[in-house]
């Protein structure tokens, strides 16, 4: 099998990180889908770092890092910022799950 060819960046990743309270209908493929709807072409990657039952409450919490990467130029905190929370808005909204800060 051939693959296409893709062009690697050369500029630096820059990584966030982002938990929340999942809900009762929540699956981690929508909130794959949801990052790469909100930061397009700048997500390179989006792993689960960690998962976590509150012990008392029964509640599960999942922590992702989402790394983003520019094809062309260095990415700035300032942009970044701006897509992880308008990612953290659209993960109450559309996934109805609670943000952790």
């Amino acid at each position: 099998h051939c693959f296409p060819f893709q062009e690697v960046s050369r500029f630096p990743s820059v990584y966030q990180d982002i938990s929340f309270w999942i809900s009762e209908n929540y699956s981690s493929n929508d909130f794959y889908d949801l990052t790469r709807s909100v930061g397009g072409e700048l997500v390179e990657n989006v792993d689960i770092i960690d998962e976590f039952t509150h012990p008392k409450t029964g509640k599960t919490s999942h922590a992702y890092r989402v790394t983003y990467r520019h094809m062309h130029r260095n990415l700035t905190n300032k942009e970044i910022n701006v897509v992880q929370q308008s990612l953290r808005d659209r993960v109450e909204q559309d996934l109805l799950c609670t943000v952790r800060q």
